[in-house]
C-alpha cells in the first residue's frame, strides 16, 4: 500500500502545482469533479482526513454549476483539503534527498593501522570517513565538513593538554553530532573517564566489529530523528533551513489569498573564510552569533530570520516591498559594519551583502531564493558591502570562486577519464571549477597555474616516475602557500607504510584503486565544502 500512497501523493502535487501555475480560473463543475476523485482514492490509500474533508466540500457544491472559481478561491480550497497530501509530498522529497547523500563520519586516531582499518570497515558500511591522527586537524576540519558522527581514541582525549578536546567535543553539543570514544584497551576507569568527559558512548577493544558498526550507526539515526525534530539552529537562534518552506509556501498562499506584498532576502558575510582562517573558528562563530542577535533584536515580529547555511540567512518579511526591504537592511547593514570585534591585540569589523526579491504568489519557492541568490552574487561582484534588488536582466552572473583541480598521475587512462569527468561536474553552490592534468610531479610545479587564486584540490597517484606522489605532497607541504592546497592521494598501492606517511605528511583523504567515480565525487564535493 504505501508504494500506491507515494503515487498518489506525487500525483496530486503534480496536478495541484499545474493549478497554481496557471493564470485561468475553474468552472465549480471541474473542481468538484477534481475532488470526486480526489476522494474516492485518498480513502482507498489510507488517507481518510483528506476523504472527509473533500466529501464535506463536496457536499456543499452542485456537480451542474458553471460559476467561475477564482484561481484564488481555488487554491484556497485545495490547501485546505489537501493539507496531509502536501505535507507528505514534502515528507517524500525530503527523504529522497537524505537517501542519495552518504553520511560522514569524522574519524581520528594516533594509531595509522587502526584508522586504516577501521576508515575501510566504515566506507564499507557506506560512509565517507574523514580520517586525522591528530586533534588538531580534526578540529579545523570539523567546521567545514559538518561531520554525522565523531569516533575519536581515548589517549588523544587524556593527554590533549591544549583544551582541543573540550572545543569538538562543544561544537558536537551544538549540532547533535555523536561523540563516540573507543580504546586500545578494556579499562573500566577509562570507559567512566570517557563518559565523564561527555562521550556518548565508548567501545573499547573487545568489542566486535559487528557491534562497533550497529552501535555507530544506531548514534546517527539517533541523531537524524533529533536534528529533524529542531527547528532553531542552536549556533545563531535562528530558525534553520527546514523551516524555510513551509513558511515561504504560508506567505506566498498569504500573497494569493489577501494580494498583499512580501520580500525575501538571502544574505551573506563578506570574507567570512578569511575571519576564520585569520582569527580561528571560534571567532568566526562568535561573529554569526553577533550578527544574528543583531537582525533578531532589530527585525519586526513578524519578520522570519533564517540560518540559510554557513554563513548565508534569509530574512522573509512580509507586508514589505524590496525596496523597502533594502531600506531596511541598508540600515541594518550600516549599523552592523560599526561593531568592532576583537581577537587578542587586534579588532576588526564586518560586513555582509545581500540580494532582495519581492515575493509573488506565482513563482516557486527555487525561483524566488534563485533570483534573490542571482542578486546576492551582483553584489558579491560588485565589490560586496551592499544590497542588490533583483531585476530580470541579472542573467548570466558567474560564481565568485574558483577551484582549481589538478591531477597528477602518470596512468594515461586514470589521467583522462578523471579530468573528463571533472570537467562534467555542475556544482550547486557559488563556485565553478577548473580541471588541468599532468603527468608527472615535475610538470606539475613547473607550470604556475595552480598557484593562481587562494585554492587548488590536487588528486595525486602515489606511484609516479622519477618524483613520486610522496615527494610531490612534500614538497607541497613544505610551500610556503600550503595552506591552499588540499590533496587527495590515489593510490594503488596496498602497503600501509604508504598509506601512513601519506597521512603524516597531511593529506587530507586517499582513496585506493581501482576505486568508484561516484565515490570519487562525493568525497571531492567533502574537500570542496572545507576549501570554500
Amino acid at each position: 500500500m504505501e508504494k500506491y500512497k507515494k503515487k498518489f501523493v506525487s500525483n496530486m502535487k503534480e496536478k495541484y502545482d499545474d493549478i497554481s501555475s496557471r493564470n485561468a480560473s475553474m468552472t465549480e463543475k471541474e473542481l468538484y469533479n477534481f475532488l470526486h476523485t480526489f476522494k474516492g482514492t485518498a480513502g482507498t490509500v489510507g488517507y481518510q482526513v483528506s476523504a472527509d474533508k473533500a466529501e464535506a466540500l463536496l457536499s456543499k457544491m452542485n456537480l451542474e454549476s458553471e460559476r467561475i472559481v477564482s484561481k484564488e478561491e481555488t487554491i484556497h480550497l485545495l490547501d485546505t483539503v489537501m493539507e496531509e497530501i502536501l505535507e507528505a509530498a514534502i515528507e517524500n522529497k525530503e527523504k529522497e534527498e537524505e537517501s542519495t547523500i552518504q553520511k560522514m563520519i569524522m574519524l581520528i586516531n594516533p594509531n595509522p593501522m587502526v584508522l586504516i582499518e577501521r576508515k575501510a570497515q566504515l566506507e564499507q558500511e557506506g560512509y565517507i570517513v574523514f580520517a586525522a591522527m591528530d586533534l588538531k586537524k580534526a578540529h579545523t576540519a570539523l567546521y567545514d565538513m559538518n561531520p554525522d558522527c565523531i569516533i575519536v581514541d581515548y589517549q588523544l582525549i587524556e593527554t590533549d593538554q591544549s583544551d582541543i578536546a573540550n572545543e569538538v567535543k562543544e561544537k558536537a553539543e551544538l549540532q547533535f553530532i555523536p561523540f563516540i570514544m573507543t580504546d586500545s584497551v578494556s579499562s573500566a576507569t577509562n570507559r567512566i573517564n570517557g563518559y565523564r568527559f561527555g562521550s556518548d558512548d565508548f567501545l573499547d577493544h573487545e568489542v566486535s566489529l559487528e557491534e562497533y558498526l550497529l552501535r555507530v550507526n544506531g548514534k546517527i539515526a539517533k541523531r537524524k530523528t533529533i536534528v529533524h525534530s529542531v527547528l532553531t539552529d542552536e549556533l545563531t537562534g535562528a530558525y534553520n533551513r527546514k523551516y524555510l518552506d513551509s513558511q515561504l509556501n504560508y506567505i506566498r498562499y498569504d500573497l494569493m489569498r489577501n494580494n498583499e506584498k512580501a520580500s525575501l532576502a538571502i544574505f551573506d558575510i563578506d570574507h567570512f573564510k578569511s575571519i576564520n582562517d585569520r582569527f580561528g573558528h571560534l571567532i568566526g562563530d562568535q561573529v554569526l552569533k553577533k550578527l544574528s542577535q543583531y537582525i533578531i533584536d532589530e527585525k519586526r515580529r513578524t519578520d522570519i530570520f533564517i540560518r540559510y547555511g554557513g554563513e548565508e540567512f534569509v530574512l522573509l518579511l512580509p507586508d514589505t516591498t524590496a525596496v523597502q526591504a533594502d531600506q531596511f537592511l541598508q540600515r541594518l547593514l550600516n549599523g552592523f559594519r560599526t561593531k568592532n570585534f576583537r581577537f587578542k591585540e587586534e579588532t576588526f569589523s564586518v560586513t555582509f551583502s545581500g540580494g532582495i526579491v519581492d515575493i509573488d504568489g506565482a513563482s516557486t519557492n527555487k525561483k524566488l531564493l534563485d533570483q534573490a541568490d542571482e542578486a546576492l552574487y551582483r553584489a558579491k561582484a560588485n565589490g560586496r558591502n551592499q544590497m542588490v534588488i533583483y531585476e530580470s536582466n541579472l542573467t548570466d552572473i558567474k560564481p565568485v570562486k574558483t577551484i582549481r583541480i589538478a591531477v597528477v598521475d602518470d596512468d594515461e587512462i586514470i589521467r583522462t577519464l578523471l579530468t573528463s569527468q571533472l570537467q562534467q561536474f555542475q556544482p550547486d553552490e557559488n563556485y565553478e571549477i577548473e580541471v588541468k592534468s599532468y603527468r608527472e610531479g615535475e610538470s606539475f610545479f613547473e607550470d604556475s597555474w595552480h598557484k593562481l587564486g587562494s585554492s587548488c584540490l590536487v588528486l595525486l597517484d602515489g606511484i609516479m616516475p622519477r618524483m613520486d606522489g610522496i615527494e610531490v605532497l612534500r614538497k607541497l607541504r613544505q610551500e610556503s602557500s600550503q595552506g591552499k592546497y588540499t590533496v587527495m592521494m590515489l593510490t594503488g598501492r596496498k602497503a600501509e607504510k604508504d598509506i601512513v606517511k601519506a597521512l603524516e605528511l597531511g593529506a587530507d583523504d586517499y582513496i585506493t584503486k581501482p576505486f568508484r567515480i561516484g565515490e570519487l565525487e562525493a568525497r571531492i564535493k567533502r574537500l570542496i565544502q572545507k576549501m570554500l
